[in-house]
């Protein structure tokens, strides 16, 4: 779940016409009322329109600064904006590179942009393609020259002019920002046959697709030894952190090239490094995708939301030592691991959790493996559907928070958890557990003169 602030420059606060998109997408939405650093701390995205066709809010400029450093940190700008010229004064990190054009010639005509990623067209929240805003009353006020983008901005949508750009994104410090010409106020909301709320939640919900799940490599922790997770199968029997073990009903790989990596520098994994969260843990470097969630355990969690344990996002966990986007990573494959329930597991040694079914997670997996996993399991297509976690999982705002105190107290944030190495403690595990292998123990003669 990502907290999302949303932020009109007309009214200097932010409108009821914006939150669908953003809670239909299983995140929380929060009505900026001024876009300062106070504020803007606790977000994840920003989601601002421009309703005026001729000028900038006086308040959004005047705060720029802060909404620039926020950007620089890590949040995610979304701007649709209907004003256009000059845009560049409102994008962090362009100057005055920008060409921006205030335009109706093709003010009706939308079309995908050459190189845009499937991510975008083809989101886990539909599809967009050619035909999808066409016919609007207008689709878009205008255009970015092609040739005038900022340094390793993306072209998402154009004009029938394919040097005509209408939305693009691009990398800011940590953030992105995403800048679109289309006047999605006048469409949100309203059942237009062109542009219709469905087709707003597509374009809205698939900038911010995201994985969460774990690379490749990273090994974990079976009833048999720690395996690769490449190497895990449906069936397989894996260790879970409270000493049970479940087998795995689901396993999906997401293949992430070096030039997605390029255009989307957010599905970069983030690399927890060994022993960064406390007694060892992990016991090796350990990658993860940004918003696949670590177990926290400490007094400090315990306090604050009366529970020792929670879930945290990786991308969070940035703000400690030894826990950084790895930008030198040229290519990755991100696994989905699921049970019968959320659960968490010992990656590396250090707990984490398996795919969570809510709305944002699902969005990671590709649209052939979710259509899979839909008729496996049925009960997540119903509306009336509520996943429940294997553990707290705080809002984006006070996941920071507590990242921060630990931060401020140099208190780990994990402590081993102790579930047995000796070889006495493998030999209770494996006949407490031998139901779970293909071939019991006992059956395969292994010995029985331990004591278990």
């Amino acid at each position: 779940m990502a907290t999302v602030g949303y932020y009109s420059m007309t009214a200097g606060q932010g409108q009821a016409s914006q939150v669908d998109e953003i809670t239909n997408n299983g995140d929380t939405a929060v009505n900026v009322t001024i876009p300062n650093a106070t504020q803007l701390a606790s977000l994840d995205s920003l989601y601002v329109v421009n309703p005026s066709n001729s000028s900038f809010g006086a308040e959004y400029m005047a705060n720029l600064g802060a909404i620039s450093a926020a950007v620089n940190s890590g949040m995610n700008l979304i701007i649709f904006d209907r004003a256009v010229t000059n845009a560049q004064t409102i994008l962090p990190g362009t100057g005055s590179t920008i060409t921006a054009v205030r335009d109706f010639a093709s003010g009706t005509d939308v079309n995908v942009a050459a190189g845009a990623p499937t991510s975008f067209t083809n989101g886990a929240n539909g599809v967009i393609d050619d035909s999808t805003f066409d016919g609007g009353n207008y689709s878009n006020h205008g255009y970015v020259e092609l040739s005038s983008l900022p340094p390793g901005a993306t072209a998402l949508l154009t004009t029938s002019d394919p040097t005509h750009i209408v939305a693009f994104t691009y990398p800011v410090g940590s953030g992105n920002v995403f800048y679109s010409t289309m006047p999605i106020d006048y469409y949100t909301g309203q059942n237009n046959p062109a542009i219709s709320p469905a087709d707003i939640f597509t374009l809205f919900t698939n900038t911010q697709q995201t994985v969460m799940c774990f690379a490749a490599g990273t090994m974990i922790k079976t009833l048999l030894g720690q395996r690769a997770v490449e190497d895990l199968q449906i069936g397989s029997a894996v260790q879970i952190h409270d000493g049970r073990v479940e087998r795995i009903r689901w396993i999906s790989v997401s293949k992430i090239s070096a030039s997605d990596l390029k255009e989307n520098p957010k599905l970069r994994p983030v690399r927890i490094t060994a022993g960064a969260l406390g007694n060892g843990l992990p016991t090796r470097d350990l990658l993860v995708s940004r918003q696949h969630r670590m177990l926290v355990r400490s007094r400090i969690a315990e306090r604050m939301f009366g529970a020792r344990e929670a879930l945290i996002s990786a991308i969070k966990l940035t703000a400690l030592p030894g826990i950084y986007v790895d930008e030198s990573v040229e290519d990755v494959e991100y696994f989905h691991i699921l049970f019968d329930q959320h659960e968490i597991i010992l990656a590396e040694g250090a707990a984490s959790e398996s795919l969570f079914t809510g709305p944002e997670a699902l969005k990671s997996v590709p649209t052939k493996a979710r259509t899979e996993l839909m008729q496996l399991f049925p009960n997540l297509a119903r509306l009336d559907y509520n996943a429940t976690s294997a553990a707290h999982i705080p809002s984006g705002k006070l996941q920071t928070a507590l990242v921060a105190r630990h931060l401020k107290t140099r208190r780990r944030c994990l402590r081993k958890m102790l579930l047995g190495s000796s070889p006495r403690a493998i030999w209770r595990q494996l006949f407490a557990n031998q139901h779970m292998l293909q071939t019991p123990l006992i059956a395969a003669g292994w010995p029985m003169s331990l004591s278990v």
